[in-house]
């Protein structure tokens, strides 16, 4: 009932603390190792970064691969998962277009467009990878301007 009325910012900090106190508390009893402490506090860090609620879902699934391959073959379980799970993602495509595009296959001006964004007003190039019959988008739109005294039609008032 307490934390109802707890500002934000103290429940978070109040969060952290409790945390790391039962993480060093299971440590120190011998529950679980420091290193799967870290991997569980990346794990949630993680989780809570993820923009979207599918992509979640997503990194969910592939975390909990990666569990079962690192639990039945340890080290190279866990080399293997990854190599997999970089494989899906290579040879998977959306819509016809590679997922992991422009990395694969590199595209360097279409990946310094991604990183460093334009406002999509002055971008009129459409990206190569679609293939488009005419490359460039819709031209820039005119923003609307007040007519002159003489070009429009005024009403008087009636006297």
């Amino acid at each position: 009932m307490a934390t109802i009325h707890t500002p934000t910012a103290l429940a978070t900090a109040l969060g952290l603390i409790a945390a790391l106190l039962i993480g060093d508390i299971a440590v120190t009893v011998g529950l679980f190792n420091a290193e799967v402490v870290m991997y569980t506090a990346a794990a949630v860090v993680g989780t809570f970064l993820t923009p979207s609620y599918e992509l979640g879902l997503a990194n969910r699934l592939i975390r909990l691969f990666l569990i079962v391959m690192v639990g039945l073959f340890a080290l190279p379980g866990f080399i293997i998962g990854l190599v997999l799970s970089l494989a899906l993602l290579i040879f998977t495509r959306s819509f016809g277009v590679p997922y992991l595009w422009p990395l694969i296959p590199f595209n360097a001006k279409a990946l310094a467009g991604i990183l460093v964004r334009r406002p999509v007003p002055t971008t009129n190039i459409r990206p190569s990878i679609l293939k488009p019959r005419d490359s460039s988008r819709q031209g820039m739109p005119q923003p609307a301007r007040k007519a002159g005294k003489g070009g429009s039609k005024t009403i008087e008032k009636k006297k």
